[in-house]
């Protein structure tokens, strides 16, 4: 029996339906595959270091080529991978919307990684993708030249007291000597004889000059009060000496610091010679406070001054934030210990220079 008219125009219709919608799914696909096409095209798929895709529950989503051969792994591990170490904690930060990336390394004792970490959205999809970049060899090249820096600095501290103990011990003995002798002509020359005794009168002086340069001078390379008395006695000394040689007033507080190494308080010692002659040289100041503070994790030594001040220092600076080879030199001697150097100052309103040490790094 033939079907009415109206019976196959309803059929027809019906396969029209379905063949659009066949269609429709296949231009879908087809986007969908372009999409994908293009995707893998682009940086993170051509990108010669690693790149890791998560969902924000820890599982990877993708992996590009370079990733997938050196951490095949990650597909089972996620979050849980050395690589991916506290990333539930970032990806909990980037919910929270307190942070849009987040800048880290990744120190593996065989390899360090610097990362990258950022949200990514494909479609609906919410990702987190993470950018490796291998740096051992740049940072085991900079441990390198740090214990080279150790030992240059070791060596030169030698050097320093090896010359110091000889100006105390040779030509302090000697000035001695030529003191006591030219007291003793002084003694026996007759007492008319004003014009010599005059003469050695003014050479037992010169005498007693050089000898007092020479101290200073030893003292100045090589405190022998560090390995005596410590570096907190030492430094209010240097302070005390300081403030007689200039007559800048100069109040000292500190305590006894444990933890520190003979390198460390060396280091100490040189920041405080620098700063106080920074301050005595260019901050115009009527009095100086300086303080040596210590807890459990780090030493703190405090310069503080009430001079014309700087509107250029300020904070944490970088070393190429700082002015002068004083400051640098600083700097470049307490990064040997795992230190900082940390300014603060406004005009007029003087200058605050903290020299800060981690006792756990102590040599």
């Amino acid at each position: 029996m033939k079907k009415n008219k109206k019976t196959q125009d309803t059929d027809e219709l019906t396969f029209l339906r379905q063949q659009v919608t066949q269609l429709e799914a296949l231009a879908t696909e087809l986007q969908a595959a372009k999409a994908q096409l293009t995707w893998l095209a682009t940086f993170p798929e051509q990108n010669p270091n690693p790149v890791i895709e998560t969902d924000l529950a820890g599982r990877v989503t993708y992996l590009n080529p370079i990733a997938q051969t050196q951490f095949p792994e990650l597909w089972s591990a996620g979050f849980s991978h050395p690589i991916l170490k506290d990333l539930k904690s970032i990806v909990a930060g980037f919910q929270a919307a307190k942070q849009s990336y987040v800048a880290r390394e990744i120190d593996l004792s065989h390899a360090v990684y610097e990362q990258k970490i950022c949200y990514t959205k494909q479609n609906d999809n919410v990702r987190v993708r993470v950018y490796v970049h291998d740096i051992t060899r740049r940072r085991r090249a900079e441990e390198a030249i740090q214990k080279l820096a150790k030992r240059v600095f070791s060596a030169q501290e030698e050097e320093r007291q090896r010359v110091s103990r000889e100006l105390h011990d040779e030509a302090g003995q000697a000035l001695t000597a030529l003191k006591l002798s030219l007291e003793l002509i002084q003694t026996e020359l007759p007492l008319d004889d004003g014009v010599l005794r005059q003469n050695l009168a003014e050479a037992i002086a010169l005498t007693e000059s050089t000898m007092e340069q020479v101290r200073l001078l030893a003292r100045g390379l090589r405190p022998p009060a560090l390995d005596t008395v410590g570096l907190n006695l030492t430094l209010e000394a240097l302070c005390r000496d300081f403030s007689n040689r200039t007559q800048l007033p100069i109040c000292y507080e500190g305590t006894n610091v444990r933890g520190l190494s003979d390198a460390m308080s060396i280091c100490l010692y040189r920041v405080l010679q620098e700063a106080l002659t920074n301050v005595a040289k260019h901050a115009h100041a009527s009095e100086v406070e300086v303080k040596l503070l210590a807890d459990d994790q780090a030493a703190r030594l405090i310069v503080k001054d009430n001079g014309r001040g700087s509107d250029q220092l300020a904070g944490k600076l970088s070393r190429e934030q700082l002015p002068g080879i004083g400051l640098l030199g600083m700097e470049e001697r307490l990064e040997l210990f795992g230190g900082w150097l940390e300014v603060e100052s406004k005009p007029g309103h003087g200058l605050c220079l903290v020299a800060h040490v981690p006792l756990r790094d102590a040599l």
